[in-house]
């Protein structure tokens, strides 16, 4: 097929012209759309220097007297000064030496007559008295300067009084420059603090530009320091001392205004400037127009003539290609379009179109033609099948295997550096014979070494996996050794974790089973004495010899073990319900003073027969929280009923509510009946007790209700045991 060639031209030049003008908009619009020369930002940073130029120039110039008086030295400034260049001895010893050498060169030979040697040995003993004696000045001063901390401080003072006359020295040549450069500023300004009014100039004429200064629209406020930067030298060498500090480097404030006249907009530097920016602005308009007209007219040619650039010989070679190769020319192309674009319109502001660089827009519309040719390629050949031929997928594909094998990565690897190594190095060696010199101590204390430690690290990841084999067998062993911080010593480390992990879920499950079998043992007990009971006095009430009174005394006894035989079931199910969730709280504001008054005074009867002595400490003070009142309830009751059956007799038993830091503790405490044994944990499992004969009426199931109600509201319940010492503490967080 025959390329038209003037289309795909025209079509390129139309998208290289809207490609620039889409640039121009996006990165100059600011600039030039709505707004005027006094807005550009090359003057308002003009003015923004101006303001900071003028304050210490011209409107609160500090005063030179004033500025010394507030000169300071510091003690640590004494000190500096004196050992800045060493010790006394040091100082010295430098310059006897500096000297010594000057000394010596005065000595001439002795080769004119006897009346010119005499008056030669004159003048060179004149000289060298001369430089004795310099020297001698310079060692008295530097002993004087160890001596005497007024010495030194009137020096220091010296110095920093040259930096405080060369900076207004700079400051005067920095006024002079700044008006004659900004004569075109006028302003009328007065110093809020003082009532001083500056002048310039007119304000009154018409003016171009105007800026006012004042409560509302904010004060000219600058620092009366001008820029360090302008000074020639500075005379104080000391680290510690800032001009700025006997300046004072304050903050005036200034009402007013500052303009800019309309007949200095007319003529000289500011009109250039001002030209200058309109022009740019209409350029910037025109680049716009142009830009939208020729992607309007770049869309409708498009459309007619997409088919030019689908069928064209470059396709198959193009197509023959992987996919992500295709991609990577047609993002380089098009970006290196969008470069030569940018260019080729960035020339038209800088040089006002007059420079256009020709080859830039020549290259621009070669590369976006190239663009337009592989789209249409790159969209017909996408597909599945061509993603699965890429070098990307070829290339993951070979990592996935490249470690599949430990001992092909490492020889891999190992390959690589010999003949990185080998080879590097053996170039450079035929190339260079001296760098032998080099190659060999580089191989012998860099290579060498690295191939050691990587050996040793290899033995080490063997140690590790030989370690999780043997974990895998069942048998954990000691742990890993961990050296150093590399991700093999990491690996160890991991894995020591996950052995310590498998040791305790070995030891949880061996607990697990043994309180499993003693749950069945504790329910099948607690289940069968009042079944048992309730079977046998069915079997007596059978009998119709009994008497009326062994009859009333048997249901007596059949009515209690059903009531505990309900409890017992009640309970079990209670629990059950808590561990799993499968229950709701209605959580109010309760007064956890009042609840336990009301616990305590509930068993007062119980308590009175138990012949323990119960030390309550209760404040008066409402503990307000937000719980079940019902379930929190349950949690007192239970504790208070644990230490009825479990505390040893003619035993004080204490019991204390109390406030600390945004939480309410309960804490109950008892000597226990029993030996509770060292873990204290399993006496909330259910129907575990402290006493292994079971002699008590309880469920066993108390303190895991206890638990599981207090876990349910977001609380704590802790137990402590110390010898026979029971104590529990229960924490809710208050309102």
């Amino acid at each position: 097929m025959k390329r038209p060639l003037g289309k795909v031209v025209i079509l390129s030049v139309l998208a290289v012209i809207a490609i620039g003008a889409l640039y121009t908009l996006t990165n100059k619009a600011r600039e030039y759309v709505g707004t005027s020369y006094f807005d550009s930002y090359d003057f308002q940073q003009e003015l923004s220097e101006y303001e900071s130029a003028l304050v210490p120039l011209v409107l609160a110039v500090p005063d030179i007297e004033e500025v010394k008086k507030s000169i300071t030295v510091s003690s640590s400034e004494i000190e500096e000064y004196r050992n800045r260049f060493g010790n006394l001895e040091e100082q010295i010893y430098s310059i006897e030496q500096n000297y010594e050498e000057r000394i010596n060169s005065t000595t001439t030979e002795e080769t004119s007559t006897d009346g010119d040697a005499a008056q030669e040995q004159t003048k060179e003993n004149s000289l060298k008295d001369g430089i004795i004696a310099e020297r001698d000045a310079k060692i008295a001063d530097i002993r004087k300067n160890f001596e005497s901390d007024e010495y030194v401080e009137d020096k220091i003072r010296r110095e920093k009084e040259d930096e405080v006359d060369a900076y207004f020295r700079n400051l005067t040549k920095a006024k002079n420059r700044f008006l004659i450069e900004r004569d075109d500023f006028n302003y009328e300004l007065k110093n809020i603090e003082t009532g001083e009014v500056f002048t310039n100039g007119d304000i009154g004429k018409k003016n171009a530009f105007k800026k006012v200064f004042s409560s509302d629209n904010g004060f000219l406020k600058k620092s009366n320091v001008y820029d360090l930067a302008e000074m020639e030298s500075n005379y104080y060498d000391g680290e510690e001392w800032d001009l700025r500090d006997a300046i004072g480097d304050q903050y005036s404030r200034f009402e007013g205004t500052i303009a800019i006249s309309e007949a200095s907009m007319l003529s000289g530097n500011r009109a250039d400037q001002y030209n200058y920016f309109k022009t740019q602005q209409l350029i910037f308009y025109g680049v716009i127009v142009i830009g939208i007209l020729s992607a309007i007219f770049f869309v409708s040619l498009w459309r007619k003539n997409r088919d030019t650039f689908q069928f064209e010989p470059g396709r198959e070679k193009f197509q023959s290609l992987p996919m992500d190769v295709r991609f990577v020319l047609v993002f380089v192309s098009a970006y290196l379009a969008i470069l030569f674009s940018k260019e080729a319109m960035l020339s038209i502001f800088y040089y006002g179109g007059y420079d256009i660089p020709i080859g830039s827009f020549i290259a621009a519309v070669i590369l976006t033609a190239l663009t337009l040719y592989q789209l249409p390629w790159l969209k017909k050949s996408f597909n599945t099948a061509d993603w699965k031929n890429s070098l990307t997928v070829s290339w993951i594909n070979s990592l996935e295997g490249f470690f599949l094998r430990r001992s092909i990565g490492v020889q891999t690897i190992i390959l690589l550096v010999v003949i990185f190594f080998w080879g590097f190095g053996t170039m450079l060696t035929f190339q260079l014979w001296e760098l032998i010199l080099v190659w060999i101590p580089a191989t012998l204390f860099i290579g060498i070494p690295v191939l050691g430690i990587l050996t040793s690290r290899m033995a080490y990841l063997n140690r590790i996996i030989g370690k999780t084999e043997e974990m895998v067998k069942g048998n954990n062993g000691t742990e890993i050794k961990v050296k150093g911080k590399s991700p093999i010593a990491e690996l160890a480390s991991n894995v020591n974790e996950l052995r310590g992990r498998v040791q305790s879920s070995q030891t949880e499950q061996v607990k697990s089973e043994r309180l499993k079998t003693e749950l069945i043992t504790n329910v099948s007990h607690d289940l069968r004495t009042p079944l048992t009971s309730i079977i046998t006095y069915t079997d007596l009430l059978k009998n119709p010899d009994i008497t009326e009174e062994e009859r009333a005394s048997y249901i007596a006894i059949l009515d209690k073990k059903s009531l505990r035989l309900k409890t017992l079931i009640e309970d079990l199910f209670e629990v059950s319900k808590m561990a799993t969730g499968n229950i709701e709280l209605d959580k109010r504001k309760v007064d956890l003073t009042q609840l336990l008054q009301q616990a305590v005074a509930e068993h007062q009867e119980d308590i009175d027969k138990s012949g323990l002595d119960y030390r309550v400490t209760i404040g008066t003070k409402p503990i307000m929280s937000y719980v079940d009142g019902q379930k929190w309830w349950r949690v007192l009751d239970n504790l208070i009923i644990n230490t009825l059956k479990y505390s040893l007799p003619n035993t004080r038993v204490y019991i204390n509510l109390d406030q600390v830091d945004g939480y309410a503790v309960f804490v109950i405490k008892n000597i226990a009946k029993y030996e509770l044994g060292d873990d204290v944990a399993e006496l909330t499992e259910r129907f575990k007790r402290a006493d292994t004969s079971r002699h008590t009426d309880g469920s066993g199931l108390g303190l895991a209700i206890a638990q599981s109600i207090v876990d349910l509201h977001g609380g704590i319940l802790r137990m402590e045991v110390d010898g026979d010492l029971f104590k529990v503490t229960v924490k809710i967080q208050t309102i």
